[in-house]
């Protein structure tokens, strides 16, 4: 009898491979099964050329987290552009397409499918593990536990700074700890260098990659976005500009750079190189797009005949075929450079679709911010390397994204490879590894800000740098709060109450959104250089963008902290968001020393330079949380350090009242002294009101929609909004319970008013930003979420289904028949006699439009009339139903 065979055990290598593919395999089902994301992008503006590609610029209303390289399609007049989305920064687009498509573009539509890049990782995954080349003995050292590591006999830094300072002459700034990690990287297969916030890391990325130049050895930088890598490129190329290496275009960008990144460096971009190599290819290139730009222009214009435009066209096209042998030569130069080249920079999705990447080794691989890149992108890069690879990042920093919600993907894809590399485990129990080396020095952040991250997230490990407090002072000094440098804003007070979104479940304060704008608006307006606003919510930010943009801030950056990580400004605003009614604090505020919460506070304060201000309800954090979690032990620390300010709108004792400076929004202590405005604004109604209304609503207290003109239309929703204005015209109660306690009056989707206690003399804002108020009539479901959302949505845009008054051109409206013996016309609510009485198709377009459907079955409504009385009246669809009404009733 013959013993079966059994087939040999799977390499390590080949084990871990199966767990990537298996966790990349979960996550591109769970991209899959929410689809591929259509986008509407707006305000997109021309950049120019690089690389062949057109570059646009696009400004999105939601935060879009996607790779950087992604493939993107634009569809923009019904045509469809492929492109690639180059980067995101917070809702700033640049995308590179093949056409261009306009210097200007109010508006195009983009759609995703992220899972490409996930699929191509998995190809170059399955072929590391027969490849000859890939260095699977690198890869699995990476993924070791171990922490010793010997150095080896190589050169240490020591031995290439003379030769750098010679070349660049000029001598270098750096510390002992960066000297350190240099010369770690120089002697040893693998390195993890802990950059913390300013402590110099990209320098220290700089001048390694310079000193392996020098010591004759190929590198492969590589980073999860393209702005990590233009950062990187821009390091190194500051050491290495005068060396042969640069002139003869071996430190190449290989992708598309931002506009601009590279003005002191143009040798660092292929067209840059070839335009140096050769002139000519270039000359004719450029020569050819200048001349289709403008025949492009020329067929845009008006007057032109069929045989000019046909003329123009002709030409058009043949410049294209002209071009393309052309712009092939540029592209195979490009290939040959990326395949000589000493030092390449490009992003982990790049290097994974790239056949010149993929298809080469290096000597050493390089990956910056390593904390926010998926584990098996670090270990595929490792393959690519036949010396070393270095870690760069800080893993007290934001972590990678997955969508999955599977043990693989949370093992592998939630997790950074300081973790499985037991780096932090060490770190957390004081323990030594040989492998690490920590950066100590931070040069960006007052030390008054330094000390909470360091105390908080580093273990008092770093110290400040010389100079960095005088150099700081400036910010401290100027406003906001002048001589502070960590301001706490308390709005346990302020009525800042925090909800939902109901599309994203993401949370929103309009109170906190509010101030931390009218920040922002008075220290520009003070002279601040550079301000950002953080917060944990998407939808959040989404709505402080919005009233940035409204307010002309557009220089402020505000998003989530996500899109903070490796920037640095002024003033950094942070707003909590979280408060009452909500029961629980986010998920993303709890946790301990391990959790997002940690990473989100660390990076949010360590943005700062010289002015932190936060706002927060204390109360609210100091109840929900307790010292377990980490959010809470920041706000304590925070509190304890800073000029601690509770905010009110109204005069209260031990309080600060917010006076507020942002264009378009008013504060009235009551709504008594809120009374005359809102009445005005109600008088000048030109089409609907939306009202949510949680209590009663008293006429004297509040105020009275008697001024409302003939023929405006209420939408509204509330417990007792029924008895108050159920017998107004042209009203419609959608909802009989209220979003929140707020009371909220919108009108014409271009005021809001927000009462945020109507049963009691608290506050009252006006926001007069309409783009702001069309997304809070979202936020707060003022209108209905089934079809007749897009009634309202159609009332508040002044279409006119039943045509327009010929003396005034306002639309015509259904008004209800005056008597048992007449009907309901459609007219004019100023000229009466401009119209007609209603007719079947009338009543049935009115059911349709207002969203009226069956009460009884749900089935739609169709105009029918009285054979008897001529009555035109609304019934059911289905002949099995006897519903009906009169339109009367519901005009």
């Amino acid at each position: 009898m013959i013993a079966a065979s059994s087939s040999p055990a799977p390499s390590p290598f080949t084990q871990y491979q199966r767990q990537f593919r298996q966790a990349l395999g979960d996550e591109i089902k769970s991209l899959r099964k929410l689809g591929g994301q259509t986008t509407t992008i707006t305000d997109g503006r021309h950049l120019g050329k690089r690389s062949g590609k057109h570059l646009y610029s696009f400004t999105t209303d939601t935060e879009i987290r996607f790779p950087d390289d992604t493939p993107v399609d634009l569809v923009h007049q019904k045509q469809r552009y492929p492109g690639i989305l180059l980067s995101i920064e917070g809702f700033d687009l640049l995308i590179a397409i093949e056409k261009n498509i306009g210097e200007q573009v109010p508006s195009v539509k983009m759609t995703t499918e992220p899972w490409f890049l996930l699929e191509e990782l998995q190809k170059r995954l399955d072929t590391a593990t027969a490849s000859q080349t890939a260095n699977r003995k690198l890869a699995l050292n990476l993924l070791s536990d171990s922490a010793t590591s010997r150095p080896t006999n190589d050169p240490q830094f020591d031995d290439f700074r003379p030769r750098i300072e010679t070349q660049i002459q000029q001598s270098l700034n750096y510390n002992r700890y960066q000297a350190e990690a240099i010369t770690h990287v120089l002697q040893h297969p693998v390195s993890f260098i802990w950059g913390p916030p300013g402590t110099g890391k990209t320098s220290t990325l700089g001048l390694t990659v310079a000193s392996l130049v020098h010591a004759g050895e190929s590198v492969l930088v590589l980073a999860h976005s393209n702005t990590a890598v233009d950062t990187a490129m821009k390091s190194l190329a500051k050491y290495l500009c005068k060396s042969s290496y640069y002139n003869e275009g071996f430190i190449l960008r290989f992708g598309i750079a931002t506009p601009g990144t590279y003005d002191d460096y143009p040798l660092i971009n292929v067209r840059g190189i070839a335009k140096r190599q050769n002139a000519l290819l270039i000359e004719k290139i450029e020569g050819l797009e200048r001349e289709r730009k403008r025949l492009t222009q020329q067929s845009r214009a008006s007057g032109l005949t069929t045989q000019q435009k046909s003329a123009l066209q002709e030409r058009i096209a043949k410049i294209r075929e002209e071009l393309q042998p052309l712009k092939q030569q540029l592209h195979q130069k490009e290939s040959e450079l990326v395949r000589k080249a000493m030092v390449v920079g490009c992003t982990l999705s790049k290097a994974a679709i790239a056949q010149e990447i993929y298809e080469r080794q290096f000597d050493a691989v390089i990956i910056d911010e390593a904390s926010m890149a998926y584990i098996p992108h670090c270990v595929y890069a490792a393959t690519l390397a036949k010396r070393r690879i270095a870690i760069f990042g800080d893993f007290r920093q934001l972590g990678p994204i997955s969508q999955a919600e599977t043990d693989n993907a949370r093992t592998w894809l939630q997790r950074d490879i300081f973790e499985e590399a037991g780096i932090i485990d060490r770190v957390n129990r004081n323990q030594r590894d040989d492998r690490m080396v920590l950066l100590q020095t931070q040069y960006r952040m007052h030390p008054s800000i330094s000390a909470i991250p360091n105390r908080l997230f580093y273990n008092n490990q770093l110290q400040d740098g010389e100079g960095v407090q005088a150099r700081t002072q400036p910010i401290v000094d100027a406003q906001p709060n002048p001589s502070q440098s960590l301001i706490f804003y308390d709005l346990s007070r302020a009525s800042a109450f925090c909800f939902s979104d109901q599309e994203s479940h993401s949370r929103f304060n309009l109170i906190s959104a509010l101030i931390a704008a009218d920040i922002a608006y008075k220290s520009k307006q003070a002279g601040t250089e550079s301000v950002g606003i953080i917060t944990p919510y998407k939808a959040q930010s989404r709505l402080i963008h919005r009233i940035l943009r409204e307010t002309h801030l557009e220089t402020v950056k505000a998003s989530t902290v996500h899109r903070f990580q490796g920037s640095e400004q002024h003033l950094i605003v942070f707003d909590a968001v979280d408060s009452t009614p909500q029961k629980k604090v986010g998920v993303l505020l709890q946790g301990g020393m391990q959790s997002t919460a940690s990473r989100l506070a660390n990076v949010a304060v360590s943005r700062a330079q010289g002015k932190f201000v936060g706002l927060f309800n204390d109360a609210y954090v100091r109840q929900q949380l307790d010292s377990f979690h980490i959010f809470r032990k920041f706000s304590d620390r925070l509190r304890s350090s800073s000029q601690v300010l509770p905010l009110t709108f109204t005069d209260a004792a031990n309080s600060t009242v917010w006076q507020f400076t942002l264009p378009g929004i008013t504060v009235y202590p009551n709504p008594s002294a809120a009374r005359q405005a809102i009445q005005v604004d109600l008088a000048a109604t030109q089409h609907a009101v939306a009202i949510d209304w949680p209590t009663q609503l008293k006429t004297a207290q509040h105020f009275s929609l008697a001024s409302l003109r003939s023929g405006t239309n209420i939408i509204a929703r509330g417990s007792d909004i029924d008895s108050s204005i159920a017998s107004l015209p042209n009203t419609r109660i959608w909802r009989s319970d209220s979003f929140s306690n707020m009371g909220i009056v919108g009108i014409d989707q271009q005021i809001l008013w927000v009462y945020t206690n109507p049963s009691a003399q608290s506050p009252v804002f006006r926001i007069a930003l309409p783009n702001t108020v069309n997304l809070l009539y979202t936020f707060l479901q003022l209108l209905p979420a089934d079809s007749g959302a897009s009634v309202a949505q159609r009332l508040l845009s002044n279409q006119a289904p039943f045509g327009s008054c010929e003396l005034c051109t306002q639309p015509l409206w259904p008004q209800p028949a005056q008597n048992k013996y007449s009907r309901p016309r459609i007219s004019c609510v100023t000229h009466l006699q401009q119209g007609r009485n209603m007719n079947r198709q009338d009543a049935t377009q009115y059911a349709q439009f207002m969203g009226r459907t069956c009460e009884a079955c749900g089935a739609a409504l169709q105009g029918l009339q009285n054979g008897a009385t001529g009555q035109i009246f609304l019934a059911c669809s289905r002949t099995s139903c006897n519903w009906r009404t009169s339109l009367n009733q519901i005009i």
